[in-house]
């Protein structure tokens, strides 16, 4: 029951964020603004869930040589998967963008068969089946674009490793602890260049970041939450997710795409064929 509750929030969260993150792309925000605004919005929503954490007797930090390694990789595997976000959704709808990604969750389910945690059945074959075409029903001549293609591996790649580095990490420090360090880590390595006066020409990018990174962290934590306990069971909120953002699609204003018939079937499908993996 806490598990689908987690499931349930987070894919609600998650879905608020893909159209904020949309809304910043037509803002005209950069690749490195995006992720270093989103870095440093972080901070101070890791700092308070530390708090919480400190009364609830749950944060936890081990001084040890392989947190640290992990936390170095994680950082590296976060700036890349922050800067394809802008790229890829200059040309896709947040319902494509999310469909697309479960490519991901694919690879995931091959590679806990290889490492043992998953087994082959007829069943799985089916169900990787049904996303795959859905995913490919999907498709259209934008993937064509170099530049799409390469921010969408990317960040399938990136999103993939950095969920089994936090499965790993969460064993040694604490959810908010390890997004905390993370960030402010990041924030103060890229803060070559941001000024007070370029903070002020930024402003609404600004007030949006935060909009979005409120819904994103809370995402995020409730995300890295599941991962802690199974890399496979946090990658239900992605199907529940894609049915979420498909349904917010056609409640947008007036001038949105919206979506069609193939793509609400290909949608669905890819939703069914991610949950029917992991069942």
């Amino acid at each position: 029951m806490v598990y689908s509750f987690l499931i349930l929030t987070s894919s609600i969260f998650t879905a608020i964020g893909s159209y904020l993150d949309k809304y910043l792309v037509n803002l005209g925000i950069s690749r490195d603004d995006y992720f270093y605004y989103m870095s440093f919005s972080l901070v101070p929503f890791a700092l308070i869930m530390m708090g919480i954490e400190y009364f609830s007797h749950a944060l936890k930090f081990s001084l040890n040589i392989i947190p640290i390694i992990l936390l170095v990789v994680a950082m590296i595997l976060r700036y890349y998967k922050q800067h394809t976000i802008v790229g890829y959704l200059k040309y896709l709808t947040p319902y494509e963008a999310s469909a697309y990604l479960t490519l991901g969750l694919v690879l995931a389910f091959f590679i806990d068969v290889v490492i043992g945690t998953e087994e082959f059945t007829v069943f799985s074959v089916v169900s990787v089946f049904i996303t795959v075409f859905g995913v490919f029903l999907l498709a259209d001549t934008k993937i064509k674009l170099k530049d799409l293609r390469k921010d969408l591996l990317l960040r399938i790649f990136t999103s993939l490793l950095l969920g089994y580095v936090t499965h790993f990490i969460l064993q040694y420090w604490s959810n908010a602890f390890f997004m905390f360090i993370m960030n402010l880590l990041l924030t103060i390595l890229f803060s070559k260049g941001y000024n007070i006066s370029y903070h002020q020409k930024h402003k609404k990018i600004i007030f949006w970041v935060f909009i979005q990174q409120f819904f994103g962290f809370l995402a995020l934590y409730f995300s890295n939450f599941l991962a802690a306990t199974s890399v496979t069971l946090s990658s239900y909120v992605k199907p529940v997710s894609i049915v979420l953002v498909l349904l917010l699609a056609f409640f947008m204003k007036k001038g949105e795409i919206k979506p069609s018939l193939k793509q609400v079937l290909a949608t669905v499908m890819i939703a069914v064929g991610v949950f029917l993996i992991n069942y």
